[in-house]
Order: structure tokens, then sequence, then C-alpha cells
């Protein structure tokens, strides 16, 4: 029973030596302390405002880069789109010369047999 006096008094102690390190602490350092808390807030407050103008940044860079990538996809789609025509028609024109080559054809064959008669 003694061990069990002696553990619910040992916290005690400990308290009472944390306590009275904690004044004197406060005693020797006090007026350094509140200096250093008070610049470890200034610096946590301005770490705090960096960060949000990070993530500010960072998400208008992401909008202007998305608005980019959309501009770039309607461009290259018009592009596409344009160059399909041109060959399209460039494709019409290739058949209508070689319509006429055949129409040539007949008419040659057609000269030619006119001759031979």
């Amino acid at each position: 029973m003694e061990k069990k006096s002696e553990k619910s008094k040992a916290p005690e102690t400990v308290q009472e030596v944390d306590s009275r390190i904690a004044a004197v602490r406060d005693l020797i350092f006090g007026e350094n302390i509140q200096q250093y808390n008070t610049e470890f807030a200034d610096v946590y407050d301005r770490s705090k405002a960096l960060q949000n103008q990070t993530q500010k940044n960072l998400g208008d860079s992401v909008t202007d880069l998305e608005n980019k990538l959309a501009d770039l996809e309607s461009l290259m789609e018009h592009k596409f789109q344009d160059l399909n025509d041109d060959l399209d028609k460039r494709l019409a024109d290739l058949d209508d010369e070689k319509a006429d080559r055949r129409k040539l054809g007949k008419a040659l064959e057609k000269i030619a047999q006119m001759l031979q008669e």
C-alpha cells in the first residue's frame, strides 16, 4: 500500500517541479519568449497569407491553361475542317480531270474509227 501512495504523490511532485520550472523560465526568459511568440505568430500569418495567395495563383493559372487549351482545341478543329474541305475540293477537281480524260479518250476513239472508215 505504500507503493500506491508513493505513486499518487509522484505525479503531484512532478507537477510541482514543472510549475516551478515554468515559473523560473518565465522569470528568466519571459520577455524574450513573448517576443519570440509574437515573431512566430507574424511568420505564421505571413506563411498563411503566402499559401492562400499561391493557391489563388495556382487556381488562376489552371483556369487560364484550361481556357487556352479549349481555344487551341477549337482552332485545331477549325483547321482540320478546313483541311478536309480543301481535300474534298481537290478530290472533286481530280475526278473532273479524270472524267475529261475519259471524254477525250472516247473522242479520240471516235476520230480513229472515223479515220478507218
